[in-house]
């Protein structure tokens, strides 16, 4: 028996995609949402602010003024606290966004006026390496979700002890994903 037409085309798709590696999906025309920022962009301005917010939250400093332990005492410190978790948490899904792309068309690099030179891929390298390992992408942004949720519950426990603690491992998880898709193999290594 011959097989043509839909059913046929049905089953070469449904073989090419059985065969295919995992990838990022692409980015289709009726989307509900368009990745406007690149990933770099969204790095820049949601996901290193809100780090940042959450680590200068809690802690120790020493300085001219004596020493004194950092945390959220009022409702309200507490509240600005959990808007980065929350930003945080949620712009993780921004980063799973298909199509995003790393960085603007032509962009030569992506490091810090202050970085040193080639201490970060080129933007095509970080996005080729992304798009060839989608599933690790994938897994280390859930594990960024995963954190920046612990942080979250942290607040809402007001459990300085824990923000602090959970806080140290989000160093770990943003450092594990930049040695994977950010730094040269020789830094990774």
């Amino acid at each position: 028996m011959r097989t043509s037409g839909p059913l046929a085309l049905l089953v070469v798709a449904l073989s090419a995609a059985c065969q295919s590696r995992p990838a990022p999906p692409a980015a289709a025309a009726t989307a509900p949402f368009r990745a406007t920022s690149t990933i770099r962009e969204v790095m820049q301005s949601i996901i290193a602010p809100s780090a940042q917010g959450l680590w200068d939250s809690v802690g120790r400093i020493s300085d001219a003024k004596g020493t004194r332990d950092l945390e959220p005492k009022s409702d309200e410190e507490w509240a600005a606290v959990r808007r980065h978790a929350v930003s945080l948490m949620e712009s993780t899904n921004l980063l799973l966004i298909p199509g995003r792309h790393v960085a603007r068309a032509g962009q030569q690099t992506l490091k810090a006026d202050d970085a040193e030179p080639g201490s970060e891929l080129p933007p095509a390298e970080i996005e080729k390496r992304i798009n060839e390992t989608w599933a690790a992408w994938t897994a280390l942004t859930f594990n960024l979700h995963e954190t920046a949720g612990s942080m979250l519950d942290a607040i809402d426990k007001k459990d300085v002890s824990r923000l602090e603690s959970v806080g140290s491992d989000l160093d770990g998880v943003c450092e594990s994903c930049h040695l994977v898709f950010w730094y040269p193999q020789s830094r990774a290594r």
